[in-house]
């Protein structure tokens, strides 16, 4: 949990380097371009991952349960 939090951090800061960047009417780079999105994604990635993770043990316990059942 620490290490997401710190992803969201380095984030946000990145992302107000940006807007920094684009509000003093500078070029933004494209190299921190890339490392914003690669973060975003990953950020992303994890979230999905860790809210899909109750999802799919409820998943295999409703099948668990299905095949209980029916044999």
């Amino acid at each position: 949990m620490l290490a997401l939090t710190s992803v969201a951090v380095i984030f946000v800061v990145l992302l107000l380097a940006v807007a920094w960047l684009l509000w003093r009417g500078h070029d933004v780079p494209v190299w921190l371009t890339c490392v914003v999105t690669l973060l975003l994604a990953a950020f992303a990635l994890v979230c999905v991952v860790l809210l899909m993770l109750p999802l799919l043990r409820l998943l295999e316990m409703a099948v668990m349960m299905w095949t209980l059942v029916c044999s």
